[in-house]
């Protein structure tokens, strides 16, 4: 007999989940190459009461990520995997561009880059969301690197006391409203 946990857990999100790690953890043959069975990005954001603030972390392919970047960058090659202060300013602006929550009145909610952590084929992107005490009625938004992949995927975890809300995201499904 199943027990409670696996019965309560959701087949759907574990394969996808699955799959999204199977993908960022196998290695490529030393060839930067756009070759992946599918495009996907993970973010995860959580409220943190002693702050008051919303932190986020958003694993993406690097070299997607770095295609992205230099497109944004009028065709200047971007390298997210060398340690820079002017790919940290280009991630920041085209996070700001392409991510983040709006207001009821549709004005984005100031965020901080903290920075990146490149991890096999995949890198890791830190945000922060200061003064995110009152988000009723906000509005979550996230097109990354849905303007050169149709099939991008964008997975957002997003935890609050009350539990986790999973939402799918992608070309035709940009925005959510934020569940806190």
């Amino acid at each position: 007999m199943p027990s409670k946990q696996f019965s309560d857990f959701n087949f759907i999100h574990f394969l996808f989940i699955s799959l999204l790690l199977f993908s960022f953890t196998s290695l490529h043959s030393g060839v930067k190459e756009n070759k992946h069975d599918f495009h996907t990005s993970l973010s995860e954001l959580s409220y943190n009461p002693k702050t008051g603030s919303i932190e986020a972390t958003i694993r993406v392919f690097t070299d997607d990520l770095e295609t992205a970047l230099t497109e944004f960058n009028q065709g200047k090659k971007v390298n997210v995997e060398a340690s820079n202060k002017q790919a940290d300013a280009i991630i920041a602006r085209y996070l700001e561009k392409n991510w983040g929550l709006l207001t009821p009145q549709k004005i984005k909610k100031r965020m901080e880059y903290i920075g990146r952590e490149p991890e096999l084929d995949a890198t890791w992107l830190y945000i922060e969301i200061p003064d995110a005490n009152q988000t009723k009625g906000y509005t979550f938004v996230n097109t990354l690197l849905t303007e050169l992949f149709d099939d991008q995927t964008n997975l957002v975890n997003i935890l609050y006391p009350a539990g986790k809300k999973t939402i799918l995201m992608n070309a035709k499904v940009k925005s959510a409203p934020y569940p806190f």
